[in-house]
C-alpha cells in the first residue's frame, strides 16, 4: 500500500513538504483538507507559503533542515478560520543516512491555550485597574467584595487587617479566624517560600512585585500580586492550578515530534486500545505497541503474519477471515466481541473492523481497533448479581414483615377480645370503664402500628396513607398526652391542659394527629429544664380548631425559627439535649399537618425565653354523632356461631365476647373438632382461624363445603395473614369473608348481624 496514501486517512492536520525552498506541498491529510476547506489537487505541488502565508514558516523549515530536528512555531490561525488557533510543529522525516527526506508540517489545536493566555492578560490588566482604585481607599469593601480575585491586606507587622469573601473561598477559612493574626502564624513555613520573600521585599522596598508558584500545603499554583499600601501591603491572588496544567499540556504538545517510522505510532500507540491494519491478503501491515505487548512479540515478528500464523484459535482465525472479506465486500464496518488469551491473561475485547477506501473508491486495507471490556463486563455481572440479591432480600423482608404482623396479631386478638369483655361487664362502674377505655385505646393504637408494618416501604418513601374519619379532638389530645406522660413525669414538668367543654370535631387520622401532638409535647419536654411548665391549649376560632403547645424552656433564635421545620435540623437548642435525636420529628409533623389541610407554626421571643408551636386544622362540617354510644349486648339475637382457633386464649375470649353480644357460641380448637362440632351445632356462621396445625383453615373450609353442600353457612376467615394473596387464597378455599386479627368489635358485630 502507498505510504502517503495511508497517511491521508490518519487523524490530525498535517502537510508533507519537500525539504528545500520553496518547500512545495507533497501531500496533505484528509482532516487538514476538511479543516481548511481546500482540495488536495489545488494545493499539492504548490509552495507552502502560497497556501499557508505565515512569515515565520520559512525560518522554521530552514531550522529543521539545518538541525534535522523538529521545530515548534508560535500559535497561528488558518485561512478562513478566525475562531480557532493552531500550534504548528515542523518535523523531519529522515532517510537511512539521517538526511532530511521530507518535512511534516503538523497542526495541533491551541485555541484553549490561547484563550487561557488572553484570559490571563485580561486578568492582569483587571488587577492593575483594581489596584489603582483600591489605593484611594483601602477600606472600600464593596469593591473588594465584588472582585473575583482573592484579596487580603497586611499591616507592618504582617497581621491580617482585611480579608475579602473570595479569599475565604480560595483559602477555605473564615475571615474571622484570620483578622489580627500574623500570616506567619496562620501559615507556618510560608516565610521561606517565594511568596513569603515577596511579601517582605515589597514591605521593605515599597515597590510592587508578583510571583507565580506552587504552594505545597495546598497542593495548588497561585498567581500573587503584591502592592505597597499606606498601612502595609495589599495582596491579590488567584488559584491558577487549572491554567497551569493547561499551559504544561500545551508546552508538552509543542515538544512532540515524529520521524518517518514513528508518525502514526505517536497518533495510535499512546492508547491502551489495540490498533491494527490488515492488508487485503489478511496479513497485518500495522500493529500498535499495545497490541504488540499483548502478543508478547516484537514488531518484526508480527507484521506480515495472518491470525493463523500468530497462533489465534482456529475458530477465531476463521471468524476474522470471514469478517475481513465481509468488510471488503460491503464496504461497511463490522463489530464484534471476542475473548483472547494474551500476556495479560484471558481478557474480553470489543472490536471493530472498518474499510480503508483508496483514491479510486476501492477498499485498500482494513483498519481495526479493540478495547478491553473485561472489567466492564465483570462490573455489569456484579451489579446484576447484587440487584438479584437485593430483590431476594426485598422478598425476604416482605415475607418477614408479613410473618411478624401475623405473629403480633395472634396475641393481640385475645387482648382486644378481653378488653371488649371487660368494657361490657363494667357497665355502671366508672373507674373500671375508664381503665377499659384507656386499654382499648392503647390496644387499638398497637393494632394500627402492626398494620403499618405492611406499609413500611411506603413510610420510608414518605408516602403516608391517612385514614381519615370524624374524630373528637379532645380525645386525640388525651391519647397524645398519655403517650408523653412518662417523659413529662421523668423530667418533673408541670402540665397545664385547657380545652372547651363543647366537643371539637375534625376530619383526621386520629393516630397520625396524635403522633403530631405527642411530638410537639415531647419536644417541649426535651427542651425545657427539669421542673418546667408546659401548657397545652385547645380552642376554636371561626372555622378552625387550634392546639397550642407552649413551654418556658430553651427557646429558639430568630434565625433558628426560619429552619425549625427542616429535615435533620436540630437548631440552636440541640446542645442541651441529652437523649439525642436526628432532627426529623418536626419535619414529619409539619408534613402530616399539611396532608390534613392544616398549618403548623412556631414562635419564640428568643433563646432562653421558651417557645410555642401552634397547630391549626379545619373543623369538621359533618353533623355531630354520638361516637360513644354503647353497643347493645343482644345485637346478635342468639345467632349460632362456631369459633375455631388453636390459640385457646383467642378462641375462648372471642367466644365470651360473642356470648355477651347475645350469640349462641360453640368453641373448637382444631380442624377435626371443628368438623364434629359443625355437624352437631349447625351454626349460621363459622369464625375460622387459618394457621392451625395438622389441618389448617383452608382445608377445614374445603371439607365443610364438601360435606355440607346444602347447609347455608357463612365461613369467615379470622387470621393474622392480611395481604392480598391471603385474601385470594381464602376465597378460593370457600370462605365468604376475611377478617384480620385482632377483629374490630363493631365490624365483627355488623358482619355477624348481616349473616
Amino acid at each position: 500500500m502507498d505510504y502517503l496514501q495511508f497517511l491521508r486517512g490518519l487523524p490530525g492536520l498535517f502537510l508533507v513538504l519537500e525539504p528545500a525552498p520553496p518547500f512545495k506541498i507533497v501531500d496533505a491529510s484528509d482532516e487538514y483538507l476538511r479543516a481548511t476547506q481546500t482540495v488536495r489537487g489545488e494545493i499539492v505541488g504548490r509552495p507552502v507559503l502560497e497556501v499557508f502565508p505565515v512569515s515565520s514558516l520559512c525560518a522554521s523549515l530552514e531550522e529543521v533542515i539545518r538541525t534535522a530536528r523538529p521545530h515548534a512555531m508560535e500559535a497561528q490561525q488558518l485561512r478562513g478560520d478566525s475562531e480557532r488557533w493552531w500550534n504548528a510543529v515542523n518535523a523531519p522525516i529522515l532517510d537511512a543516512q539521517g538526511r532530511v527526506q521530507l518535512i511534516v508540517h503538523r497542526l495541533e489545536d491551541a485555541t484553549e491555550v490561547v484563550r487561557l493566555r488572553r484570559m490571563e492578560q485580561e486578568a492582569h490588566a483587571r488587577i492593575e485597574a483594581e489596584r489603582a482604585r483600591i489605593e484611594h481607599d483601602l477600606r472600600a469593601s464593596e469593591v473588594l467584595e465584588s472582585i473575583t480575585d482573592g484579596f487580603f491586606a497586611l499591616d507592618r507587622e504582617f497581621r491580617f487587617e482585611y480579608v475579602n469573601h473570595e479569599a475565604e473561598l480560595i483559602l477555605g477559612i473564615a475571615r474571622a479566624d484570620l483578622i489580627g493574626q500574623s500570616i506567619w502564624d496562620a501559615y507556618p513555613g510560608l516565610k521561606d517560600t517565594d511568596f513569603g520573600r515577596l511579601y517582605r521585599n515589597v514591605m521593605d522596598t515599597r515597590q510592587p512585585g508578583s510571583a507565580t508558584g506552587y504552594y505545597e500545603p495546598h497542593q495548588r499554583w497561585y498567581d500573587v500580586h503584591v502592592y505597597p499600601a499606606p498601612r502595609g501591603v495589599a495582596i491579590y491572588f488567584r488559584n491558577v492550578t487549572e491554567q497551569r496544567r493547561a499551559q504544561d499540556e500545551f508546552e508538552q504538545l509543542a515538544l512532540e515530534s515524529e520521524t518517518q517510522r514513528r508518525i502514526y505510532e505517536v497518533v495510535l500507540s499512546n492508547t491502551p486500545d489495540l490498533v491494527f491494519i490488515f492488508g487485503l491478503d489478511h496479513r497485518f501491515i500495522y500493529a500498535n505497541e499495545s497490541l504488540l505487548n499483548m502478543w508478547g512479540i516484537p514488531r518484526e515478528q508480527a507484521l506480515g503474519k495472518t491470525t493463523w500464523e500468530l497462533g489465534y484459535p482456529e475458530w477465531e482465525a476463521e471468524m476474522h477471515d470471514r469478517e475481513i472479506e465481509e468488510v471488503v465486500a460491503t464496504r461497511k464496518p463490522i463489530h464484534g466481541e471476542v475473548p483472547f488469551e494474551g500476556t495479560t491473561g484471558r481478557r474480553v475485547w470489543d472490536y471493530i473492523f472498518a474499510p480503508v477506501i483508496g483514491p479510486g473508491g476501492d477498499v485498500v486495507a482494513i483498519a481495526g481497533t479493540a478495547r478491553d471490556t473485561t472489567d466492564r463486563r465483570t462490573a455489569e455481572e456484579a451489579i446484576a448479581a447484587q440487584a438479584e440479591r437485593l430483590r431476594q432480600s426485598d422478598r425476604a423482608k416482605d415475607e418477614f414483615i408479613a410473618t411478624l404482623s401475623h405473629e403480633l396479631r395472634n396475641p393481640l386478638a385475645p387482648l382486644r377480645n378481653s378488653v371488649a369483655i371487660l368494657r361490657m361487664k363494667s357497665q355502671g362502674e366508672p373507674e373500671a370503664a375508664r381503665l377499659g377505655e384507656m386499654m382499648e385505646r392503647q390496644v387499638n393504637h398497637l393494632v394500627r402500628l402492626v398494620d403499618d408494618l405492611l406499609e413500611i416501604s411506603r413510610i420510608n418513601r414518605g408516602d403516608f396513607a391517612l385514614r381519615r374519619e370524624r374524630v373528637r379532638l379532645q380525645e386525640v389530645v388525651r391519647n397524645a398526652l398519655e403517650t408523653c406522660a412518662p417523659a413529662l413525669q421523668a423530667r418533673k414538668h408541670v402540665l397545664e391542659l385547657s380545652q372547651p367543654d363543647a366537643l371539637v370535631w375534625v376530619d383526621a387520622d386520629s393516630v397520625r394527629l396524635a403522633q403530631v401532638i405527642a411530638n410537639l409535647v415531647d419536644n417541649a419536654a426535651k427542651y425545657t429544664p427539669d421542673g418546667g411548665h408546659i401548657a397545652v391549649r385547645l380552642s376554636v376560632q371561626e372555622r378552625e380548631a387550634i392546639v397550642a403547645v407552649k413551654d418556658n424552656g430553651a427557646g429558639i433564635s430568630p434565625e433558628g425559627l426560619l429552619h425549625v421545620f427542616e429535615m435533620f435540623n436540630r437548631g440552636d437548642r440541640a446542645p442541651m439535649l441529652t437523649d439525642g435525636g436526628l432532627g426529623i420529628g418536626l419535619a414529619l409533623a409539619k408534613r402530616l399537618v399539611d396532608m390534613h389541610g392544616g398549618t403548623l407554626g412556631a414562635t419564640s421571643e428568643g433563646l432562653g425565653k421558651g417557645s410555642e408551636f401552634t397547630l391549626r386544622l379545619p373543623l369538621s362540617t359533618a353533623d355531630a354523632a354520638d361516637a360513644g354510644a354503647a353497643t347493645p349486648q343482644s345485637a346478635l339475637g342468639r345467632k349460632r356461631v362456631l369459633v375455631v382457633d388453636d390459640n385457646k386464649d383467642a378462641a375462648d375470649t372471642l367466644g365470651m365476647m360473642l356470648r355477651e353480644m347475645g350469640a349462641e357460641v360453640q368453641v373448637a380448637h382444631d380442624g377435626k373438632e371443628a368438623l364434629d362440632a359443625f355437624a352437631r351445632f349447625r351454626p349460621s356462621a363459622v369464625l375460622l382461624d387459618i394457621g392451625m396445625p395438622r389441618m389448617n383453615g383452608y382445608e377445614v373450609a374445603r371439607e365443610l363445603r364438601a360435606r355440607f353442600p346444602d347447609v347455608p353457612v357463612s365461613l369467615i376467615a379470622l387470621t393474622g395473614w392480611g395481604q392480598e394473596q391471603d385474601r385470594t387464597r381464602a376465597r378460593d378455599a370457600g370462605f365468604d369473608h376475611h377478617i384480620v386479627k385482632p377483629a374490630n368489635l363493631d365490624e365483627l358485630q355488623a358482619l355477624l348481624a348481616s349473616v
